[in-house]
């Protein structure tokens, strides 16, 4: 068990790795089993104190964008790894986009298995909602800003052309991790930009 630095792989294989959170003085031991006994190496678990439920977990933003393709992350619940539902929706939909699997033991979802497919497809369909939801009600208060005689708002994040390239990246199956890093944006603002895959 380690915090994550570089993640160690065989380069003939994908990787396997565990990811534990917990609270300071909380007891890591009941994840650890339970995640050994679903076949993570010991020396392959992440571990994660956190003093409160904030929204910047830093070891699992280490460890998530050195994971490739084929490689799987195993936690006890989905809590563990996501802090919000709409984290689990952008987070979650970003993993599934780079092809790597999600097994959460606890609740019996897998990514691989065709239940998972579904749920994570769910997810895609619900990134897209969340993103028009937003669009509208950004577009709703344009429109009483009108109405009361103010113009302006917030100027987008990108650019049409870089909307475009965004979205040409995205269909070349790029992962949104590296587009909004290319744009130099969040991947909320990717998402909020981009028409999302059709759940396959």
């Amino acid at each position: 068990m380690t915090n994550v630095s570089s993640l160690r792989r065989t380069p003939s294989a994908p990787a396997v790795v565990g990811y534990v959170r917990a609270a300071a003085g909380q007891d890591l031991v009941p994840q650890i089993n339970t995640l050994m006994r679903a076949g993570v190496a010991e020396e392959h678990i992440y571990i994660e104190r956190t003093n409160s439920h904030k929204t910047a977990w830093h070891q699992r933003d280490l460890l998530l964008p050195q994971l490739r393709f084929g490689d799987t992350i195993t936690i006890t619940r989905l809590d563990r790894l996501f802090y919000s539902v709409q984290n689990l929706i952008i987070v979650g939909t970003d993993l599934r986009d780079r092809g790597i699997r999600i097994h959460a033991v606890e609740q019996s979802i897998d990514s691989n298995t065709i239940e998972g497919r579904d749920f994570f497809g769910m997810m895609s369909v619900l990134a897209s909602l969340h993103c028009e939801f937003e669009l509208a009600a950004t577009n709703d208060d344009l429109a009483a800003a009108r109405a009361r005689g103010k113009t302006g708002g917030r100027p987008p994040r990108l650019t049409p052309e870089q909307v475009e390239q965004a979205q040409q990246l995205y269909n070349s199956g790029t992962p949104v991790t590296k587009i909004a890093r290319t744009f130099k944006a969040a991947p909320s603002t990717i998402y909020r930009h981009i028409t999302p895959r059709a759940p396959e």
